[in-house]
């Protein structure tokens, strides 16, 4: 894939191949975040679009008649039982007159509805697709950028879109102040979870009341988590033939969890727990570096986690001990092996990129490999292209090294001075 951004954020311009591993390797403050973030973006807005859309009319539908059926004694037992009829209308409204719309609604719950107020109603229904995905699409983005959209140091009228090119299909997203413009050519099939801190674990114990601030991305990680394993709970039997299909392949990369997270997952009253050596533990109350495992562990089990999704994770080894930044260098390159998962890695460790560099040789993906670096200019940051050879960045990254030496140096040569 082939993912363009033009002044979004803190980006004057960035064209990013992402196949198999994409690193981006530089200072604080220099928009690799605001890739991941476009990459998030893109994929989730127009993700299943057309059932969201669908939803949208559903709850609007539902809303308006249970307005109307809610003195009703038998109306939530009526709305219990008609609720695919409610969805067939808001899905098929476009078939049906004024007229047919009120007499079917009247049939269903015996009350009677103004035919004034039905209008507005089935003109909301009847609205253009791709208006509501425009509008959809643009509180989207809004949100996951915290209102600042657009590149401040472009100007009014430069253009600001993200498009991403998949096997010769584009997409396209270009954003105005107030508004967006959605052109699909192809639509989007698979997922993208974007990690950028382990804290995000500690929603699923927390009373949804209290986790209203939690970022768009953390959300929808744990969202996903949580229904999918509603689903479980509800029917044990469902995906048998996926999870008899994935067990071989999830069992290498459950070797290399393992390696850190030595214990299991225990929910109880659903309360997640992490329970080793006979004792359980919060998952609030586990260490960053745990909870860094603990994470992925669970989009794995619950399913959530699928073939050809897109892992987005920013310095993801910023919690752990140099012994497990290893592991999970290990566990990223495995995973993006066994389920061909587009990773986008934004990293600061040196350690770290050596070590996806190692285990990509190992496990025979260096070609899959794409390194960036972010290069500023008078409109923002663009992102440098190194090919597929991590050298360049760890140079950048060493620069660190070199620096905390000569101040030793010259602390050494002022100590000098003094003694003399």
């Amino acid at each position: 894939m082939n993912l363009k951004i033009k002044n979004f954020g803190k980006i004057a311009e960035a064209d990013i191949k992402l196949d198999g591993i994409t690193v981006i390797c530089g200072k604080n403050n220099t928009g690799k975040s605001t890739v991941g973030k476009a990459l998030f973006s893109f994929y989730n807005a127009l993700n299943d679009y057309k059932n969201k859309i669908d939803a949208q009319k559903n709850n609007k539908l539902k809303t308006t008649v249970r307005n109307y059926v809610s003195h009703s004694m038998n109306s939530s037992v009526s709305m219990l039982y008609t609720e695919s009829s409610l969805e067939y209308i808001a899905k098929h409204v476009d078939r049906y007159s004024l007229d047919e719309v009120k007499e079917y609604i009247e049939s269903i719950y015996s009350v009677k509805i103004p035919k004034d107020r039905l209008v507005a109603l089935v003109e909301y229904l009847n609205t253009p697709e791709k208006d509501i995905l425009n509008e959809y699409v643009y509180r989207y983005i809004t949100g996951v950028m915290n209102g600042q959209v657009k590149n401040v140091l472009s100007s009014n009228r430069s253009q600001c879109y993200i498009s991403g090119e998949i096997q010769d299909f584009k997409n396209t997203i270009k954003l105005k102040k107030y508004s967006c413009n959605c052109d699909l050519v192809s639509p989007i099939e698979h997922s993208a979870y974007y990690i950028n801190t382990p804290f995000s674990l500690d929603i699923l114990n927390e009373h949804r009341l209290y986790t209203w601030g939690s970022s768009v991305m953390s959300r929808n990680v744990i969202d996903a988590i949580q229904q999918a394993q509603a689903d479980i709970n509800e029917d044990s039997m469902t995906n048998i033939i996926d999870s008899v299909l994935n067990k071989k392949e999830l069992e290498d990369v459950r070797k290399i969890i393992k390696k850190a997270y030595c214990g299991e997952t225990i929910i109880d009253h659903e309360k997640y727990y992490y329970s080793e050596n006979g004792i359980s533990v919060d998952f609030r109350n586990m260490s960053a570096g745990l909870k860094s495992f603990a994470l992925i562990e669970r989009l794995l089990e619950t399913g959530v986690l699928k073939k050809k999704d897109v892992l987005i994770l920013d310095e993801p080894e910023i919690h752990l001990h140099s012994e497990w930044q290893i592991i999970y260098a290990e566990l990223i390159v495995i995973l993006q092996k066994t389920f061909d998962l587009t990773v986008l890695l934004v990293t600061h460790s040196f350690q770290f990129l050596e070590s996806i560099d190692f285990f990509m040789k190992k496990y025979g993906t260096l070609d899959n490999g794409n390194y960036y670096i972010p290069d500023s200019t008078e409109k923002g940051f663009i992102m440098k292209y190194y090919g597929k050879n991590p050298e360049e960045l760890k140079k950048n990254l060493s620069t660190g090294s070199f620096k905390i030496a000569d101040l030793e140096f010259e602390y050494d040569m002022e100590q000098e001075d003094v003694e003399e």
